[in-house]
């Protein structure tokens, strides 16, 4: 089954504003095609998101050469909002949850995605072609009930996207509502990375799914990759499991994740985190530095809305908040041995 777009004469289409349904495409191009329509005509209808995109034009990069990695610093004055967000458990019961259909703009449209998800254009982007996939439902962030979800998500789109899950308490800026992301690629750092065989460690073969680790990166990384969903969600489990268990923590781990799906294959990247913000982002004065990593921080695109921040960050800085924020090698090396 193909997407369909709806009649945009029809009443009820206007009353949803669903732009299109998605239920399962044999196609792989149907869904990114639908995606690009979608932006396309939000862009045209949706003047915050006109002028969202207009703003990128004027985004600052400069890339961070550091010892074993690179970082491509981003100054995005339009991602204040979301990198100052308040995101403890007493702030998010005050807001209303901008996700939830009610509290979206009257302009915002999206693809009704198998039923559970709307695919929506981000009004916030960090880069070009920035769509948010959130559930129709209100629902907390947590992977492990929706990992077959992202798997299909990353096979819809096909190659040439990036799939992103942030963690409830890791760069989630709506943890109480379950979401994911979704960018093209060509974009992000890690995608070079991953293609220096030198720089990951085989470390086991669950069901059938080889299991990677970094090696002097910058920060930790845990690669799953493999071509049957069904083995690769038993072995997430088993990995998700094993960080629980190094970390000791009943509760989902702080973790970040991206995906590819290319020639059939899935290839899933978890960064697992223990802290959410470095500590220069609670300092006061000259000394506070606006950055709060998410997946995209954590994929090589360190982006903060200050441009004071954007001079001032040097190679020694960026790598000290990975190590900051990244998950303890002596951790993840206790995790590795609770998989086989």
């Amino acid at each position: 089954m193909t997407p369909r777009i709806l009649d945009p004469s029809n009443p009820s289409s206007k009353e949803q504003k669903t732009f299109a349904i998605f239920d399962g495409c044999e196609s792989f191009s149907g869904l990114s095609k639908h995606c690009f329509m979608l932006l396309s005509e939000q862009r045209e209808s949706w003047q915050e998101l006109k002028d969202a995109y207009e703003a990128l034009k004027t985004v600052k990069t400069r890339k961070v050469p550091l010892k074993d990695f690179s970082i491509l610093l981003y100054f995005n004055p339009g991602r204040l909002i979301s990198a100052t967000a308040a995101v403890g458990k007493k702030d998010i019961q005050e807001r209303p949850c901008f996700l939830c259909q009610h509290n979206l703009p009257p302009e915002q449209k999206w693809i009704l995605y198998r039923n559970e998800y709307r695919i929506l254009c981000n009004p916030r982007p960090v880069l070009q072609s920035h769509f948010t996939i959130s559930h129709i439902e209100h629902r907390p962030q947590a992977i492990p009930d929706c990992f077959d979800t992202f798997l299909n998500l990353m096979a819809d789109l096909g190659p040439g996207w990036i799939t992103l899950y942030n963690g409830p308490r890791c760069g989630a800026s709506a943890p109480d509502h379950l979401h994911f992301q979704a960018l093209p690629t060509g974009h992000m750092p890690v995608e070079q990375e991953l293609n220096k065989d030198k720089k990951f460690l085989l470390v086991a073969r669950i069901a059938g799914i080889s299991v990677y680790i970094a090696n002097d990166l910058g920060r930790e990384m845990v690669v799953l990759k493999g071509d049957d969903p069904t083995s690769l969600i038993e072995a997430f489990s088993r990995v998700f499991d094993a960080l629980k268990g190094a970390i000791q923590t009943d509760d989902e781990p702080m973790v970040n994740i991206a995906g590819f799906y290319d020639k059939r294959s899935w290839l899933v990247v978890l960064f697992p985190r223990q802290k959410h913000r470095p500590d220069v982002f609670y300092k006061e004065g000259d000394g506070r530095i606006i950055v709060s990593p998410g997946v995209v921080e954590m994929a090589g695109v360190l982006v903060t809305p200050m441009e004071t921040d954007f001079e001032r960050l040097d190679a020694a800085t960026v790598e000290s908040i990975y190590r900051e924020v990244s998950l303890d090698n002596s951790i993840l090396v206790n995790a590795v041995e609770n998989m086989r």
